[in-house]
């Protein structure tokens, strides 16, 4: 019996997995970059959390852009591209002396890079890959996410030996001289392009006199590719977008400002940045559980079970404090790290489950404006909130908010895909 040669997507998560650890460890770097930057420029924390604003207002205007373009050009050139230009980025934030220079390296270079590399290009790419184990394949791709947030302690070791601005540099440069080269010359698009099928499937020769409807197919029973006038006319695209600018909003919320809570309870900078190491540490397993269990159980069931989880974190978060045990903070690290941890393998996988065909990217793309508008609206907030009222309370709030609307968009997303549609499969 001959040997099933290698399956050449495993490579693919693998790439995808690196490139992630980039996109988490800039939104979640900026957490202790934020402290720096109040620190060097005394800017009001509303103001700095402009910067990371204008980096998700930049990628969620470009991300249709970055969708078409991969539709078009394939993930061995945006990929690269979009790298580059977050490389790019950083290292050119490293010497900005001004708001506006923040704005345009920080936000509009690194901005458009992530969005050629974080959800729009992972979840087209992946979804050409696999099919039975797509929810699978993205939750371990998305484990470099938690990987990114991991490294957050290690930012702030770069800050305290080299400065903020070192550190940025140093960052950029790592990415130039590594992700760069590695996905140029490794990333494919679709495994029919080496002689594949999706998730590793034999490729069985048909008889001489089998006819074309015969022959195997890699494209599902009940798929079509959906015109955008058929898109933005459906529920499903218009309930996952408000779900999309609420985890946006979420994210960016926590991600920007639960070090600055955290310092303000009393931790240390570096054990504050260590505490939120840990939820990155928690989303490694947690995105690879999540979408295995996507796949097992249900998107919506698994969703449901990491929401509840979120909110407790979320929860701990709010009545920390001086006075507060420390356990709560590894509480709110355990929780909410294993809770949130579920968005990315469910809704990628969910997207591709009803809008997968040839223009699935530039729906993502489409889909990921909400997502950025939310990330830009909840940093924004988180630093309104705490300028306003000299507390993070309102800025919690609206997290649990967010969390409970993530869910809901999925649940109406996932209806309607059963009552109208259930040859989606």
């Amino acid at each position: 019996m001959p040997r099933r040669p290698f399956f050449y997507g495993y490579v693919i998560v693998a790439l995808c997995f690196l490139n992630l650890v980039v996109v988490g460890g800039l939104m979640a770097g900026f957490s202790v970059f934020n402290v720096a930057l109040l620190e060097a420029f005394r800017w009001s924390r509303a103001t700095t959390a402009t910067i990371a604003s204008v980096n998700g207002l930049v990628y969620s205007a470009m991300a249709p852009v970055a969708g078409w373009a991969f539709d078009r050009l394939g993930p061995r050139i945006v990929m690269p591209l979009g790298l580059g230009l977050v490389g790019t980025g950083l290292v050119l934030a490293g010497g900005s002396r001004s708001l506006w220079q923040f704005y345009l390296c920080y936000g509009v270079l690194a901005g458009f890079g992530i969005g050629c590399i974080d959800f729009v290009g992972t979840t087209a790419v992946l979804a050409h890959w696999f099919r039975r184990r797509r929810a699978t394949a993205i939750g371990f791709a998305a484990m470099g996410l938690g990987v990114g947030i991991v490294i957050v302690p290690g930012v702030q070791i770069l800050i305290t030996g080299y400065g903020w601005r070192g550190a940025m540099i140093l960052l950029g440069a790592a990415i130039l001289v590594t992700h760069v080269p590695l996905n140029g010359l490794l990333q494919r698009r679709r495994p029919e392009d080496i002689g594949q099928l999706p998730d590793g499937d034999s490729i069985e020769a048909p008889d001489r006199g089998a006819t074309a409807a015969a022959r195997p197919s890699s494209r599902p029973t009940g798929q079509r590719d959906w015109t955008l006038k058929e898109t933005l006319s459906s529920l499903p695209f218009w309930s996952i977008a408000v779900g999309h600018l609420a985890v946006g909003g979420g994210i960016s919320l926590v991600y920007t400002h639960a070090v600055a809570h955290l310092i303000h309870g009393g931790l240390s900078k570096l054990a504050a940045a260590s505490v939120f190491g840990l939820v990155g540490v928690v989303r490694i397993p947690g995105t690879a559980i999540w979408g295995f269990t996507s796949d097992r159980i249900g998107r919506e069931r698994a969703l449901r079970l990491a929401t509840l989880m979120g909110m407790a974190g979320v929860g701990f978060l709010m009545v920390l404090g001086s006075e507060a045990p420390g356990w709560w903070s590894v509480a709110f690290a355990l929780l909410y790290g294993l809770g949130h941890s579920a968005s990315n393998p469910v809704y990628a996988s969910t997207i591709a489950d009803i809008f997968w065909g040839r223009n699935v990217a530039m729906i993502v793309g489409l889909l990921e404006i909400t997502f950025g508008l939310g990330a830009a609206l909840g940093t924004w907030f988180g630093g309104f909130a705490y300028d306003l009222t000299g507390s993070y309370q309102y800025a919690w709030i609206l997290e649990l908010l967010c969390l409970a609307t993530v869910y809901s968009s999925i649940r109406g997303a996932l209806t309607w895909k059963r009552r109208f549609r259930p040859d989606l499969g």
